[in-house]
C-alpha cells in the first residue's frame, strides 16, 4: 500500500502544482481586470464630463439661437406693425378726405335745389299776385256784388239744408 500512496502523492502534488499554477493565471487575469476597469472608469468619466460639456455648450447655442430668432420675429412683428399703422393713417385720411369732397358736394348741391326753390316760389308768388291783381281789375264791382249774392245764397241754402237734415238743432 505504500507504493500506491507515493503513487497518490505524485499526482497530488502535480495537481496542486497546476492548482497553484491556475491561480497564478487567475489572479494576473484579476489583475488586468482591475486595470482594464480603472481605465474604464477614467475613460467612462472623460467622456460623461465631455457629454456634459458638449450638452452645455449646445443648449448655450440654442439659448442663443433662440434669443437672436425672438429678437428678430419682435423686431419683424414690429416693422409690420409699424407698417399697419401706417397703412391704417392713411386709409384714414383718404377716407376723410373723400368724405369731406361728398359732403361739399352735397352741400353745394343742396345749396343749389335751395336756391332753385327759392326762385321758383318766388316766381309763383309773383305770378300769383300778378293774377290776383288782374283778376281783382276784372271783376267789376257789379261782379262783385253778384258774386257776393251768389256766396249769400249758397251760405243760406247750405244752413236750410242743415236744418232740413237735422244736421244742425
Amino acid at each position: 500500500m505504500a507504493a500506491t500512496v507515493l503513487d497518490m502523492i505524485e499526482p497530488l502534488d502535480a495537481r496542486v502544482a497546476r492548482l497553484e499554477s491556475d491561480v497564478a493565471h487567475i489572479r494576473s487575469d484579476v489583475s488586468d481586470i482591475k486595470v482594464d476597469l480603472r481605465q474604464m472608469r477614467s475613460e467612462i468619466s472623460n467622456l460623461s464630463t465631455r457629454t456634459q460639456d458638449g450638452f452645455t455648450a449646445v443648449r448655450a447655442e440654442m439659448q442663443a439661437e433662440f434669443k437672436a430668432v425672438r429678437a428678430e420675429m419682435q423686431n419683424g412683428f414690429t416693422a409690420v406693425r409699424a407698417e399697419m399703422q401706417d397703412g391704417f393713417t392713411a386709409v384714414r385720411a383718404e377716407m376723410q378726405d373723400g368724405v369731406a369732397a361728398v359732403r361739399a358736394e352735397m352741400q353745394d348741391g343742396v345749396a343749389a335745389v335751395r336756391a332753385e326753390m327759392q326762385d321758383g316760389v318766388a316766381a309763383v308768388r309773383a305770378e300769383m299776385h300778378g293774377g290776383f291783381a288782374e283778376l281783382r281789375l276784372e271783376l267789376s264791382k257789379r261782379d262783385r256784388i253778384f258774386l257776393g249774392g251768389a256766396f249769400t245764397l249758397l251760405a243760406a241754402l247750405g244752413v236750410l239744408l242743415a236744418h232740413a237734415f237735422g244736421w244742425v238743432h
